[in-house]
């Protein structure tokens, strides 16, 4: 018993420890990768060709967004909502970094077969923190 609980140890460090080196974490052959800061998740932004997904409710994303990020509620998110090509970039984010929401829409979306999948784990509270522009609104 106690060899199984340091196995499970081990390898829940090396999941932690693998995520917050950039890594991620497969899903059906992808993995979900992470976007580092604000300025990173800008940088993919401005090179273009990907969709940015505020996957809290309505209600939030009206209080405070990264503009030009689309809101896919992540409870009744379904594939026909997010873009028809796999492989297109699709960056998750929610409230900030104890918020586990743009994880689980993350996963999803790669369950769903896509394969180029972000999370960006600063949130909307790490995009205000690091000085950026925020939308509000519908």
């Amino acid at each position: 018993m106690k060899q199984q609980m340091r196995f499970g140890a081990f390898c829940l460090f090396g999941l932690v420890a693998g995520c917050q080196q950039g890594g991620g974490i497969s899903q059906n052959g992808a993995t979900v990768k992470t976007v580092a800061s604000a300025a990173d998740l800008k940088a993919k932004m401005d090179a273009g060709d990907v969709t940015v997904v505020h996957a809290l409710n309505a209600e939030h994303y009206s209080r405070g967004h990264v503009p030009g990020a689309v809101n896919i509620d992540y409870e009744k998110m379904t594939p026909k909502m997010l873009p028809s090509r796999k492989d297109h970039a699709l960056v998750f984010y929610c409230a900030g970094p104890g918020c586990p929401v743009s994880d689980m829409a993350a996963h999803k979306a790669a369950r769903w077969g896509y394969t180029n999948v972000w999370v960006y784990k600063g949130g909307i509270k790490g995009w205000r923190a690091a000085g950026m522009k925020v939308a509000t609104g519908p």
